[in-house]
């Protein structure tokens, strides 16, 4: 079996009590002590800083400074190997400050032999090694908890938050100071949504993917969800809680697109086989009406019967194309335009609109927006459904219509909002389904026709509104999307 070698400095400014020591040590046999001593301050601090050796014996007494100071540099400068303090005599303010410093033990030469000298450098690297595995591993899980995809946080009993990982903080927008003045339940949007998580977690100890709203700091509501674990103390109470949040705001919103996109799809199987099974009939009516008109004496009262039904027919046939066209596949007419070309199109079609009822348009471009493959013309009709609704939405004279661009490493938004009635929240769920509508006369296929020419852009579009207050529609681009164009939407 290998001898270990251990490799000790020893400053002391006494030559003597170096021979000493390297003596005691030379008598243990299980281990070779390779002792090199140096007698100065600086000589000691410079071969510290150096890191090489594995244990360092240090006199009290060095001169004009002690001990105590070069301990303490030491550890300013980062020493991981241990430290033993020496002293001709025992001082126990000495000592407790010796191990108040970081020193591994303290030891009185006059009580010093091979035993007491050896035990002590054991013990000192072997607590030494200890320190640097629990080091290593809080490290390692350190790293984990940093650099977690996941909103990371710990709280003490009574959810008053202890920690937060950086993904925590930027979720909800507060710094790491910020958050640990505040507790759990301050992040709940819901009342309701607290007391349910606190009862589960007070029952059986945890809490698993529960589905909650939370809010930010600037009290933005941010669908989640949340998984806690209370972490047990020595004696098997629980002491604290760790948990991981989740953003589910944009899974959420993934599902519901592809929800519409069933709908619209459904919407436009119905609207062809509707306008299949009446579109006949209509046209036999039409022309069984054409024909009575010829066989049948002029006469004032029949005409005006006649062009109440031709008015009707007209209408009948006018709402089924509306309704194809809300649902019809189109081919994309596809050319490199820049967004504010495509608003300022669409400003122009409001402009008559939005001066009939007195209602100001503001327009904040964002000018390092680069350009997009888009078909202009069917983009600025979506636009106008947007601005439109929102026009109707407004009071007359009191209305602001604010469309403004921005653009956000490979994202180009734009952001039509309002200060109008603002939309019910059950409502929004069913803003861009087929039929829906709130306006007299209005068929409800507006917003339809817009949504599908934004998924046809392989765009998205959010809603977001509060009663009173008005209505923010965002279209967010991708810049790197690549749009076929042959695309139909």
């Amino acid at each position: 079996m290998a001898i270990e070698t251990v490799n000790i400095l020893l400053v002391d400014d006494d030559e003597d009590d170096f021979v000493i020591v390297k003596d005691l040590l030379a008598d243990i046999k299980h281990t070779r002590f390779h002792v090199v001593w140096e007698p100065t301050y600086e000589g000691g601090l410079e071969k510290i800083t150096a890191a090489t050796y594995d244990v360092y014996l240090i006199d009290y007494l060095l001169g004009e400074k002690n001990g105590l100071d070069l301990l303490r540099e030491a550890v300013r400068t980062g020493c991981k190997s241990p430290v033993i303090m020496l002293t001709g005599q025992g001082h126990p303010e000495v000592d407790h400050e010796a191990m108040r410093i970081g020193a591994s033990d303290y030891m009185v030469k006059g009580t010093l032999n091979a035993h007491t000298i050896e035990r002590s450098i054991r013990y000192a690297l072997s607590h030494t090694r200890t320190l640097v595995q629990l080091y290593e591993q809080e490290k390692k899980y350190r790293q984990l908890f940093e650099q977690s995809v996941n909103a990371i946080y710990l709280t003490d009993q009574a959810h008053a938050f202890t920690d937060a990982n950086p993904v925590m903080l930027l979720l909800f927008g507060y710094s790491h100071d910020e958050i640990t003045q505040r507790t759990l339940q301050d992040l709940f949007a819901r009342q309701e949504d607290y007391t349910k998580f606190y009862e589960v977690l007070t029952s059986s100890g945890q809490v698993k993917n529960l589905e909650v709203l939370m809010k930010t700091k600037v009290g933005a509501e941010v669908e989640c969800t949340i998984k806690t674990t209370s972490l047990q103390g020595q004696e098997g109470a629980s002491h604290s809680f760790q948990g991981i949040i989740e953003d589910i705001s944009e899974r959420n919103i993934v599902q519901q697109e592809m929800i519409r996109m069933e709908k619209l799809s459904m919407t436009g199987n119905i609207a062809r086989s509707i306008a299949h099974e009446i579109r006949n009939p209509l046209t036999n009516i039409n022309l069984a009406l054409e024909q009575f008109a010829t066989e049948l004496p002029k006469d004032d009262t029949l005409d005006i019967y006649f062009n109440i039904i031709r008015r009707n027919t007209h209408r009948i046939n006018q709402l089924i194309t509306e309704m194809l066209n809300s649902s019809k596949p189109s081919q994309l007419n596809l050319e490199k335009q820049y967004l504010h070309d495509v608003l300022d199109r669409t400003v122009k079609l409001a402009k008559d609109r939005s001066k009939l009822m007195d209602v100001k348009l503001t327009l904040q471009y964002d000018k390092a927006l680069e350009p997009l493959m888009v078909d202009k013309e069917k983009l600025a009709i979506a636009f106008l459904n947007i601005v439109t609704n929102a026009i109707e939405a407004v009071e007359a004279g009191k209305g602001h219509i604010y469309i403004e661009t921005r653009q956000q490493q490979n994202k180009q938004y734009v952001v039509i909002s309002d200060n109008g009635a603002g939309i019910a929240k059950d409502n929004l769920t069913k803003l861009f389904d087929a039929f829906h509508t709130g306006k007299r006369g209005g068929m409800g296929l507006g917003l339809t026709s817009t949504q599908n020419v934004i998924n046809a852009h392989k765009a998205k579009i959010l809603v977001e509104s509060v009663i009173g207050e008005g209505t923010v529609f965002t279209i967010i681009f991708d810049t790197q999307m690549k749009i076929n164009a042959d695309v139909e939407c």
